[in-house]
């Protein structure tokens, strides 16, 4: 069983362990225990409060992606750098809009010129047959769209540029 400790924000660290065996995945978070059942292509089902809930995982570059019902978590070994949802905080540049992970724009929600607010929704990005939604980090002007729906992106190109709001 392989085990780890981790923490959000301030709380108090948890300790997460997984045992696979051919049929499931037994995952232990803390005191509670979920068994999860593969669908393939890295989803599983797993009940939740008696309800089923599909989450979908996939490593990329080091990082672990997991969603769960479009909810986003980046999961990486702990370090000196910032790192919380989606690309940005990989990059650590607000002014830059970048997918949380590989995958397909969905839809552009902003248009270049249009003033935007800090956590505005700018673009959905399909990726592991999820759509996640990627927010502003901060408030500005768009200056930039470098995709359109229907193209590839990865995390390394910005899909949007803005001008920040302190700069202007």
């Amino acid at each position: 069983m392989d085990s780890r400790e981790f923490r959000i924000g301030d709380r108090e660290p948890v300790t997460a362990s997984c045992e696979q065996t051919p049929d499931m995945l037994t995952v232990r978070v803390g005191e509670h225990t979920y068994e999860l059942l593969p669908l393939g292509d890295s989803r599983f089902k797993v009940m939740v409060n008696g309800r089923p809930k599909v989450i979908a995982a996939r490593e990329y570059k080091g990082v672990y992606y997991v969603d769960i019902d479009s909810v986003l978590l980046e999961v990486r070994e702990p370090s000196d750098d910032a790192f919380a949802g989606g690309g940005d905080a990989a990059h650590g540049e607000k002014d830059k809009i970048y997918a949380p992970m590989p995958g397909k724009v969905v839809k552009v929600l902003v248009e270049v010129g249009q003033e935007v607010t800090e956590k505005q929704p700018m673009v959905i990005v399909e990726a592991m047959k999820m759509e996640n939604r990627v927010d502003s980090k901060a408030a500005g002007k768009v200056k930039a769209v470098n995709f359109k729906a229907g193209d590839q992106v990865d995390t390394e190109t910005p899909i949007i540029e803005l001008q920040i709001a302190q700069e202007s």
